[in-house]
């Protein structure tokens, strides 16, 4: 089975990823530093410990993983427990990284390890948000929480909410995944600089938009909120970068569009797409796995001519 290869994060993705992890500061203050700065250190010691484990040199840090456990954390609440963002990371590089493949070579997307073990252990303190603009401490926060505006979204079939507000993520939402506006430019900068394919993207944003014709929310309320946006900017390109055949892309994102579309018309899962991105892994592996095959009789083909080509 083909694996996620992962050596280097591109200078584009970095960029983004820092730009939300400022805002997601600026939101909250000082305690969303903590609880990303905690994701990133926890995931670089337990990729230590668990190389020590298998008797393995670590001779550097990789950053890929702790960039991993920080785009998880931005699925979280600001008022995340840190017992929580600590075990949850250590679940993502452990199992997530070092079971579920290698350093270097994911068999799944680890954030969405992660965040679907935070989920399923912890969902009340996972889906309850605070409001956008609390200052909170490092510690003792009591404020109020409530559903995110996914919820809203499902609850009253419609955007109740002002658009300057709802551009800037200034409402109830995971720390990273509120601020359409930034997600929107992030998006179209991985777009044009090619470090998102097209392709997949298409055939993500059209499977969507056709069977949402069919169900009760228009595509774009379902795109307003549920992660989407966060997942193609942060999950996408990790499903999307082994493949190179066009057809085999749109064929993907098609299909794991359709699998998230399912989970949020009747499951009302908002974070229906990184249950979808696990679930659909399978598939990204099988079509690249036929591509690489594809290729390889495509050169044996050549080798086979030109050896004829010489005899005769």
């Amino acid at each position: 089975m083909m694996q996620f290869e992962h050596r280097t994060r591109s200078p584009e993705f970095w960029l983004i990823l820092c730009t939300i992890c400022l805002l997601s500061v600026f939101y909250y203050g000082i305690r969303a530093a903590a609880v990303l700065g905690l994701a990133a250190v926890t995931a670089v010691l337990t990729d230590f410990f668990c190389l020590f484990l298998q008797k393995k040199a670590y001779h550097t840090v990789d950053l890929c993983n702790a960039a991993s456990a920080v785009v998880m954390a931005l699925l979280f609440p600001a008022t995340i427990p840190y017992s929580i963002v600590i075990l949850s990371t250590v679940f993502l590089v452990a199992i997530g990284i070092h079971a579920f493949g290698s350093r270097g070579s994911y068999l799944f997307p680890p954030a969405a390890v992660g965040y679907l073990f935070a989920l399923i252990c912890w969902k009340q303190e996972v889906l309850l948000f605070p409001q956008a603009g609390q200052r909170l401490a490092l510690f003792g926060n009591q404020v109020q929480r409530t559903a995110s505006l996914s919820q809203d979204i499902f609850a009253q079939g419609a955007l109740r909410l002002d658009m300057l507000d709802f551009f800037m993520g200034a409402f109830p939402s995971p720390m990273g995944a509120g601020c359409i506006l930034l997600l929107l430019v992030g998006l179209f900068i991985l777009l044009l600089r090619r470090k998102l394919s097209y392709w997949a993207f298409f055939g993500f944003v059209l499977s969507i938009s056709l069977f949402s014709l069919i169900g009760h929310f228009p595509a774009v309320l379902l795109f307003s909120g549920n992660m989407l946006l966060f997942a193609l900017v942060f999950l996408m390109g990790d499903m999307a970068e082994q493949l190179k055949n066009s057809y085999f892309l749109l064929l993907a994102g098609a299909i794991t569009g359709l699998v998230t579309w399912f989970l949020l018309e009747y499951a009302r899962l908002e974070y229906g797409v990184v249950i979808a991105m696990l679930l659909t892994s399978p598939l990204w592996h099988l079509l690249a796995a036929a591509e690489k095959a594809l290729l390889q009789r495509k050169e044996q083909r050549k080798a086979a001519l030109a050896e004829t080509e010489e005899q005769a």
